[in-house]
């Protein structure tokens, strides 16, 4: 599975965090990220057109490699979730579910040609031109037995709509004020148009032992792609399973 961790998966690079006068932030990463800030800015224009999801405020970006975005609430869904009430939890699951419901109405207008891809019609650390040849590119490596290999097939052979998502929701993406409710979403450098099992399945990466945000979040947000989940875990186990869809930067947060 090498080859997907490094066409699918976010290279590791650090980004440093800024505060500035006036309610700024200044995201700074090398200049190879230059691409990608702007993919995410051009992703963050259009949730600010097409829906209500409480998201940055980019102003702007640059090609070398900057993005310049207002605060907002620092309270993560992860620091939050295990002093939640069952009716705060209650709450949150609507809004996950009103906010990827908003999110898949955004239309691809990029004009690339290409189904699967970022807000610019371009490269997600690769692209692809439909779900099948996504599909054929992750059953590269065959998972280690018989049975597996059909539960990938099986899961493989239906036909999902592309739809535009976030494929980073966790508890550190989703910020929530006192009463639980999502009052940011943050870390879009993932985003772009997936088939429409992958916010669901992406949603359960990194997030192996926190129990809650799995049975009492994840699984009452989006059901149905119980077969997608488990085609994406079988060739190894959860366990030990590198977190392959995981965008794996560092933040470092600097005071000027």
């Amino acid at each position: 599975m090498g080859g997907f961790r490094s066409r699918v998966a976010a290279p590791r690079q650090q980004t440093r965090i800024y505060r500035l006068p006036f309610n700024l932030y200044l995201w700074k990463g090398p200049n190879s990220w230059a691409p990608t800030h702007q993919a995410e800015f051009e992703a963050l224009q259009l949730v600010k057109k097409h829906t209500h999801i409480p998201a940055l405020d980019t102003c702007q970006y640059s090609d070398s490699s900057f993005l310049l975005v207002t605060s907002v609430a620092i309270k993560t869904i992860g620091s939050m979730i295990y002093i939640m009430t069952d009716e705060q939890l209650q709450g949150l699951v609507q809004d996950l579910k009103r906010n990827i419901a908003e999110l898949r109405q955004i239309p691809n207008g990029t004009g690339s040609g290409f189904q699967i891809c970022n807000a610019l019609g371009g490269s997600i650390h690769d692209w692809f031109q439909d779900e099948t040849q996504l599909h054929g590119f992750l059953g590269d490596n065959p998972p280690f037995d018989e049975a597996q290999w059909e539960q990938m097939s099986k899961a493989h052979s239906v036909k999902h709509d592309i739809v535009f998502t976030h494929a980073d929701l966790n508890p550190r993406s989703i910020l929530v004020d006192g009463n639980g409710r999502i009052s940011g979403i943050v870390d879009w450098v993932c985003v772009g148009w997936y088939p429409e099992y992958w916010e669901y399945t992406k949603m359960h990466y990194g997030v192996k032992f926190t129990t809650r945000w799995i049975a009492d979040a994840i699984d009452q947000t989006s059901l149905g792609y119980r077969d997608e989940l488990q085609a994406e875990t079988a060739p190894t186990t959860y366990a030990s399973r590198p977190m392959l869809k995981v965008t794996e930067m560092r933040y470092t947060f600097l005071e000027l």
